[in-house]
């Protein structure tokens, strides 16, 4: 019982950890500066180049940063995806990640994954879904796998924030 409340704390405070980390990252909105116009891409490029995308990392556990490391890889390897830079409109797939356990890390991490989408850096994210999950050693493949997954059903149901 013991541990099924310790547990339960302590996805209790990765939800929170997330949704502050989401709250600090959409709480200042510098001032945008005016951009030449330029052509709009048309659906066939963008299935060309795939679907931009941003990884990023928060976190010092072992697992959360191997889930986050596969994620990034898999991107990169992905025919429908792109890794984009921080100034291009992008998914952004936020991870923040702390160990299960404090005092036995090796054990397997707790995460939060926020996916958004921004038209660049310097605007607030449109927020589109959010995940919690454990990972560990024997599923770090099977879950980034699943994480691109969801993330490819999520740019289809927004697929028009690209054009």
């Amino acid at each position: 019982m013991k541990k099924v409340l310790s547990l339960a704390l302590l996805v209790l405070l990765v939800l929170c950890l997330g949704a502050s980390a989401f709250a600090q990252e959409t709480k200042t909105v510098p001032a945008t500066k005016a951009k030449p116009v330029t052509a709009d891409k048309t659906e066939q490029e963008t299935q060309k180049q795939g679907i931009p995308v941003i990884v990023v990392h928060s976190g010092d556990d072992v697992f959360g940063g191997s889930l986050a490391l596969k994620l990034k890889e898999n991107f990169k390897k992905s025919a429908l995806f792109s890794l984009a830079d921080q100034d291009s409109k992008a998914v952004r797939v936020r991870i923040e990640s702390r160990s299960e356990f404090s005092d036995r890390p090796e054990i397997g991490s707790v995460y939060s994954v926020v996916w958004t989408f921004a038209e660049s850096g310097e605007v607030v994210p449109f927020y589109l879904k959010q995940e919690l999950g454990l990972v560990n050693s024997r599923n770090v493949e099977n879950k980034a796998a699943d994480l691109i997954n969801k993330t490819d059903k999520i740019a289809g149901e927004y697929k028009y924030l690209f054009d």
